[in-house]
């Protein structure tokens, strides 16, 4: 791992047991997230959130805001989203995560980069593409659980892949540098 928190693709220095275990757990959470919002199960899904969690969506969907806080307002906003989708356009969504990548990874804190793709089926049989981007992902421990603090969906232009403190390049207090140990940010 890099002094900004960094971990370098493909290196071997950060696959212990302890990490690799982490690594696992934070990966099962992004993932989690996308087949609970397609199952419906939003009570579940409020579970992968941090009671102050922030969900961004850049661009925000067309009559969705851009920014929602809080578990219960991200689980409810989802919730609202899933049930138009089904009313309105007939779809049952199934989102993908692929890709990801542990960017940073803490004791208390990690970041997720990943890719996502939503497809649908219709009510009339139709199969089709209804979005694609990436999630930016940073996790707070909250106990023995990893938890979604800061979601970002970047539904055009891909984000840096590289987290803040290696670029400098995204602002966001939460996501600010990280301390030389390369383990927690720095307040």
């Amino acid at each position: 791992m890099s002094e900004t928190g960094w971990l370098q693709p493909g290196e071997t220095s950060q696959l212990d047991p302890r990490t690799l275990i982490e690594r696992a757990a934070v990966t099962d959470v992004v993932v989690a997230a996308g087949l609970l919002f397609d199952s419906g199960e939003f009570e579940t899904l409020g579970t992968l959130y941090t009671a102050d969690a922030l969900f961004e969506m850049i661009p925000a969907p067309e009559g969705f805001p851009a920014t929602i806080s809080t578990s219960k307002q991200i689980t409810d906003g989802l919730a609202q989203l899933r049930r138009i989708n089904r009313e309105t356009e007939g779809v049952h969504s199934r989102h993908v995560t692929s890709n990801l990548l542990v960017t940073r990874l803490g004791a208390d804190t990690a970041e997720v980069y990943s890719i996502f793709t939503v497809t649908g089926l219709y009510s009339d049989g139709r199969l089709g593409l209804r979005r694609l981007g990436n999630y930016v992902d940073l996790l707070r421990r909250e106990g023995t659980a990893w938890r979604i603090a800061h979601r970002r969906l970047y539904m055009q232009e891909p984000p840096p892949v590289q987290p803040v403190a290696a670029t400098g390049d995204r602002d966001s207090g939460a996501d600010g540098p990280v301390s030389e140990r390369g383990q927690e940010p720095v307040a």
